[in-house]
């Protein structure tokens, strides 16, 4: 195996792994991403990639009253196992994370129409919080658009 240097590696190719692997190349670090499949995606080529982020653009309920009510609607489904701190990073910090990979990179984000899982619980909401990455022309990609999983419709099921 050829010896490789890089600043930061980063395992896998979904959209956990890419998205850390362009905020550190756009800060300037080399960045090299590893992934044991074949082709690039990871399961977010098969979840479909719908993005859980309150207060984002599109959702109604803004600021406060956004982390107020997904707060709430977390509370509600995790019960005892919340990581409080965790959800409160994440209710400051995600809607900021989609403004920044809409600045700074040729990724734009769509609304959806999904309501939350369990939108009869205390703080759910029936629309507005779930988004998705905008269809992206792949053949910008050159050849290595082979390299890409194909979206599910197109595979083959698993029992075929």
């Amino acid at each position: 195996m050829e010896h490789m240097e890089c600043d930061v590696l980063v395992a896998g190719s979904g959209a956990g792994g890419l998205s850390a692997a362009i905020v550190m190349a756009k800060a300037g670090l080399d960045v090299l991403v590893v992934e044991k499949a074949d082709l690039f995606g990871g399961t977010t080529a098969l979840s479909g990639g719908v993005l859980w982020i309150p207060g984002n653009r599109w959702d109604p309920q803004k600021g406060e009253e956004a982390r107020v009510m997904a707060r709430r609607y977390l509370n509600a489904e995790a019960g005892e196992t919340l990581d409080s701190e965790s959800v409160e990073q994440f209710l400051k910090n995600a809607p900021h994370m989609v403004e920044w990979f809409e600045r700074e990179t040729c990724v734009r984000f769509v609304p959806t129409q999904y309501p939350d899982y369990h939108p009869d619980q205390p703080g759910g909401a029936v629309v507005g919080r779930s988004i998705l990455a905008q269809p992206f022309d792949i053949r910008a990609l050159g050849d290595d658009m082979a390299r890409l999983r194909p979206p599910r419709s197109r595979q083959s099921p698993s029992w075929a």
